[in-house]
């Protein structure tokens, strides 16, 4: 985590430097205070760290995830209050049963309405449940993912043009809340350090992730024809030409071996029909893809890795220098 942070700061400004309106945004299990053997008071040192940062990169929305409890509810609520932007709709407070941070954060960027709203997992699972439990007893209700997300879309669906949900459940647990919730529009996920470099799509969402730890930032790109259209993935022409590319590459191959051969190989003639019968099916979906893209709603997601080599924030880097705490 801290081994990137500085190169991650200094992305997100280059990017705002370019002038492109963009919101930044995390999937939660930010203040997570791995490795075990960091010691409290250096874990504390480095949550306080990754709160600075991220108030530099003026984030828009974060959400509370799993390992963020570990820190305690005390800590999270001071980042709070010190300007973070921490989301949770299913995070409650067990007497009163309403959300202890905000359920969401609607955001404009070029006239468009973007809500995000936040969701952890109700089984924490057996290595952190009883640290979460030892820091948080009795002060935190993990609520149903299900119909704490409903009741955001319901509430916001005159307030928001497009519902983003910040995931720290994994990805059988959000393609069961696409399922169950219409009109989210993506799903920017984390729990179980993924990468995704092509979307999973479960109904009319799409669901992203791009690995742990910030080893990546994933960037989504939007481009708008009609809101309330559908949107479609632009990168998925990128993703059929690489099949065709390669299936070329494997042609090229067979047929070398053929043309090597004195005997027929009626097997080898197999594969290469079969092979060409898949690359002329590709090729219509890609046309399909081509002509279809100008007249949707359309996104692309990439991502950049945090390499070594990328330049870094000089602010972030002299703090973390100065902590003397050991990069992750």
């Amino acid at each position: 985590m801290l081994g990137g942070l500085a190169r991650r700061v200094s992305h997100v400004m280059k990017v705002r430097a370019e002038q492109q309106p963009v919101l930044v945004v995390d999937s939660g299990d930010l203040f997570s205070p791995y490795p075990a053997a960091l010691d409290a008071e250096k874990a504390q040192k480095k949550a306080r760290l990754l709160g600075q940062a991220y108030r530099r990169m003026e984030v828009g929305a974060v959400n509370v995830g799993c390992l963020d409890l570990i820190q305690g509810l005390d800590l999270l609520r001071q980042e709070y209050s010190q300007g973070l932007p921490l989301v949770s709709a299913n995070l409650l407070d067990p007497s009163t049963k309403t959300a202890i941070f905000p359920p969401y954060a609607i955001r404009e960027v070029a006239e468009l309405r973007v809500a995000f709203f936040g969701l952890l997992s109700p089984e924490l699972g057996p290595e952190i449940s009883p640290a979460v439990r030892r820091v948080n007893e009795g002060k935190i209700l993990i609520g149903d993912p299900v119909k704490a997300a409903g009741e955001v879309v319901q509430k916001l669906k005159e307030r928001a043009d497009l519902f983003i949900l910040l995931s720290d459940m994994g990805l059988a647990r959000d393609q069961e809340v696409a399922r169950a919730v219409p009109g989210i529009h993506f799903i920017l996920g984390g729990h179980e350090g993924r990468f995704t470099g092509r979307a999973h799509r479960s109904e009319k969402t799409f669901i992203l992730q791009s690995s742990a730890k910030g080893m990546n930032v994933g960037h989504l790109r939007l481009t708008l024809k009609n809101i309330g259209l559908p949107f479609m993935d632009a990168g998925e022409s990128l993703y059929l030409q690489e099949k065709i590319s390669f299936i070329d590459s494997r042609l090229q191959g067979l047929k070398a071996t053929r043309e090597s051969q004195s005997a027929k190989d009626t097997d080898l003639d197999r594969w290469i029909q079969n092979l060409n019968r898949q690359r002329s099916t590709l090729q219509e979906e890609l046309k399909k893809s081509r002509q279809t893209i100008p007249q949707r709603n359309r996104f692309l997601f990439t991502t950049v890795p945090m390499e070594m080599t990328l330049p870094e924030d000089e602010e972030v880097k002299k703090r973390i220098a100065e902590m003397a705490i050991e990069k992750d």
